[in-house]
């Protein structure tokens, strides 16, 4: 680095600022400087202002380049190139379902504009011949009392009294600062648009919608943007070692595009259309860095903005960052006349605490993007409404159409009532529609503590219709929630809507009409006392038996969980946790010892427990298609349902006999899986909930019902399963099986734990396997 001579350099006058490089930054620095009387000519290698395409939409925020834009006094002019309704952003999974819908709501925060149409209103803001075209920078050395020589192809040079870098990622400015050069990041984009799309493309604008869409997955991406005349941009994004690329002929479009295509061979074709339907060869930027602090020691008569300073992985931030550094720069040299030396000291000095935080925001924005947590951990990020979010209490809802376990819903209020296993200061619910054949429309909500209601909204709307396939996020409602409190979450249902997406036992139906946030709650009939043959569990939760002679609950009757159809999550703010720990399970985990968890565990403990386990469910194989509510298989729904938890830290996979239970019973014998399957099985699950950096416990299987106990192939896969859980898995064990199963007989169930069925564990073994859980958590 250069080492600064100690004497002071008055501004220049007769000769103007260099600035090197017409982008965005460059030009907003001549501009404003032109605002303040000092002169500025600005060298760019382009042959023309529209010598090559200038890339695509930008997002201009608030805080960076309306700041810019304001102090070039561009602001009116700004907005009269703004794409109207592009402030919209959405998220989807590889199959197409939308994960977050967020509308443009108008506000204009960061409206969405063109980045050719920007450029050429800086460049029309300028007086004439303040930019030279076709001036290519060949070398630049330094000459003395801070002046610069320029060389320029052709043999042209140039003295520059202030040198300014704008040029860019590879700078030929930045060696007179640094030594410092860009070093790939791991990931590419790739470039394609499609033109027309509404007339030719239409599954893939109904994808994209009108402004932003994330698809992403650990290492792949694709982040699309609707522009104006019928046209999405999108940027293919790949976590591939640079040699992948560089491997690809890019000169030959039809094999490139079918290379890149391969890498989302799986994803739903509207998404792959972007690749396959480009109607322009597809291009591939490297994405490279600068260090997160690159700076440099003060040296008389040249600095750097944009890329050439700080070069970072795309964030929305890089154009807007450029931008506001050329607007600072000027405005310092307007504020020092005759000092430059301190007008490039202050400038550099904010400069480089600002682009260092947004510097590790962008490599972090790219780790959430492609990361392993991908696309849950953008969801985080994104939606958050700038709150930290914990789950307090969750389900996994499963597909209820063609059961009978309840009856549709029609004017219909549901009030569903669970425990929070952590407190805070915000609440926010999720609706899912996952599993429908229509739209649900959710005429009104409400979330209340104790006697306490408060009105849920949708994007600021009382109500909202919830797509097929998808979740909504009410938004944040101030509610103060105490670990151990009684969450009641309501939902006005006011047209015909089926019983599809659900989980839990335990909700209330109202009489007909809107009695969310009601107190009391107009409960439509009387609870039967009687157990209801035609639901898979019996729906009495008392837990007192019929010769006891107490009519309070003694813990051995059905172990239930709360919930109900839609909820799927509730989550708090302010709760500060240590530990989020998601179960996925089968039914025994459905079934309620992951709530008792939430509740034996100390106030203090600062540990939120998400129940994630189906009745029914199994690791390996989907439900069979005569009972949909079992759910997909543990490893197809790992994504959603644990990765989908935010901040999960912990994973206990609490499975029982489904997977060789069912087969030659319910489903075809061929289904029955050997011990290394399942063990292939937990081990996958093990392999990505650890790539996660999710910590895994394993909980060994209870006891089998008495149906299947007598079978001893069935009994000797759960003890090889048990054994291998214990000693050879290399995790963390809970084990489940040893407390509960009887001394007398270890193939059953202790009497005192058993439910009525003799196979799930009643309210007091749930307590027991939540103290067992608990018990491995604290040896972690």
């Amino acid at each position: 680095m250069t080492t600064p001579t100690p004497t002071t350099r008055t501004a220049p006058t007769a000769s103007p600022v260099t600035i090197i490089g017409a982008g965005l930054g460059g030009l907003v620095l001549a501009r404003v400087l032109h605002l303040h009387g000092i002169p500025a000519i600005v060298y760019e290698l382009d042959s023309s202002a529209e010598a090559r395409a200038q890339g695509g939409q930008l997002d201009i925020h608030e805080h960076t380049g309306q700041v810019a834009l304001e102090a070039a006094a561009l602001t009116g002019e700004f907005r009269a190139l703004v794409h109207e309704g592009a402030e919209a952003t959405r998220v989807l999974d590889p199959r197409g379902s939308v994960l977050f819908d967020e509308p443009d709501d108008g506000a204009g925060g960061r409206p969405e504009v063109l980045r050719g149409d920007l450029r050429r209103l800086l460049l029309n803001s300028l007086p004439e011949g303040t930019v030279q075209w076709g001036r290519r920078l060949i070398d630049v050395t330094a000459v003395g009392d801070g002046r610069h020589k320029l060389i320029f192809e052709g043999g042209a040079t140039v003295t520059a009294e202030l040198l300014v870098g704008a040029d860019g990622a590879w700078s030929k400015v930045r060696p007179l600062l640094s030594t410092a050069r860009p070093v790939y990041t791991g990931a590419a984009f790739v470039e394609t648009y499609l033109q027309d799309v509404d007339d030719q493309h239409p599954e893939a604008a109904a994808a994209v919608g009108s402004g932003a869409m994330y698809a992403l997955r650990p290492g792949n991406g694709i982040t699309a943007h609707r522009e104006p005349g019928g046209v999405i941009h999108s940027y293919v994004q790949l976590a591939r070692p640079e040699e992948w690329f560089t491997a690809i002929d890019f000169t030959d479009a039809a094999a490139a595009t079918t290379r890149i295509a391969a890498e989302f061979a799986d994803w739903a074709p509207e998404l792959r259309a972007l690749i396959n339907d480009a109607a322009r060869p597809p291009v591939a930027r490297l994405i490279h860095a600068l260090p997160d602090d690159h700076r440099w020691e003060p040296t008389r008569g040249v600095t750097l903005i944009g890329d050439a300073a700080h070069l970072m992985p795309p964030s929305g931030e890089g154009a807007n960052l450029a931008m506001l550094d050329g607007a600072e720069l000027a405005r310092a040299l307007a504020a020092n006349p005759g000092d430059v030396d301190a007008a490039l000291a202050g400038f550099e000095a904010t400069m480089f605490a600002r682009s260092s935080a947004e510097a590790a925001d962008a490599r972090l924005i790219q780790e959430l993007c492609l990361g392993e947590r991908a696309p849950y951990a953008f969801l985080e990020f994104i939606g958050g409404h700038g709150l930290d979010w914990t789950p307090a209490w969750g389900q996994a809802v499963s597909d209820y159409r063609g059961e009978d376990d309840e009856p549709d819903f029609d004017d219909t209020t549901v009030r569903m009532t669970v425990p929070a296993s952590i407190g805070g200061h915000h609440v926010r619910v999720e609706l899912s529609n996952r599993f429908a054949d229509a739209p649900v429309r959710i005429g009104h909500a409400t979330i209340g503590v104790g006697d306490r209601f408060v009105e849920a909204t949708f994007n600021g709307a009382p109500s909202i219709d919830i797509p097929v396939g998808v979740s909504r996020w009410s938004d944040p409602v101030e509610l103060s929630v105490t670990k151990g409190d009684e969450l009641l979450v309501d939902v006005y249902l006011p047209h015909p809507t089926p019983y599809a997406t659900a989980a839990g036992f335990t909700f209330d139906r109202s009489l007909p009409g809107d009695f969310a946030g009601a107190a009391p709650f107009p409960l439509e009939g009387s609870t039967p006392a009687a157990i209801d043959e035609s639901r898979e569990f019996p729906a009495p939760n008392t837990g007192a038996r019929a010769d006891s002679g107490s009519p309070e609950p003694d813990g051995t009757g059905w172990s239930l969980p709360a919930g109900g159809p839609f909820l799927r999550t509730i989550e708090v703010a302010g709760a500060g946790a240590d530990v989020v720990v998601v179960a996925l399970g089968g039914s025994s985990t459905a079934m309620g010892w992951p709530q008792y968890a939430a509740a034996l565990l100390p106030d203090d403990a600062r540990i939120a427990v998400v129940n994630r386990g189906i009745s029914g469910n199994r690791i390996r194989l989907d439900a069979p298609p005569a009972t949909p509510s079992w759910g997909q298989a543990g490893l197809s729904r790992f994504d959603d349902d644990v990765l989908g938890t935010a901040h999960a830290t912990h994973l206990v996979v609490a499975y029982n006999s489904n997977d060789w239970g069912l087969p030659g019973r319910v489903t075809g014998t061929e289904e029955m899986p050997t011990l290394e399957q399942l063990i292939a099985g937990y081990e996958e699950l093990i392999d990505r909930a650890e790539k996660a950096g999710i910590v895994v416990l394993l909980a060994t299987i209870t006891p089998l019902g008495p149906e299947l106990r007598l079978d001893s192939d069935r009994e000797e896969l759960r003890q090889g399963l048990n054994e291998w859980i214990r000693t050879a898995s290399g995790h963390e064990c809970v084990d489940f099986d040893a407390a509960v199963r009887s001394g007398a007989d270890p193939t059953r169930l202790r009497p005192e734990y058993a439910a009525p069925d003799d196979t799930h564990p009643n309210i007091n073994g749930s307590r027991r396997l939540a103290q067992a859980m608990i018990d491995a958590l604290l040896r972690l």
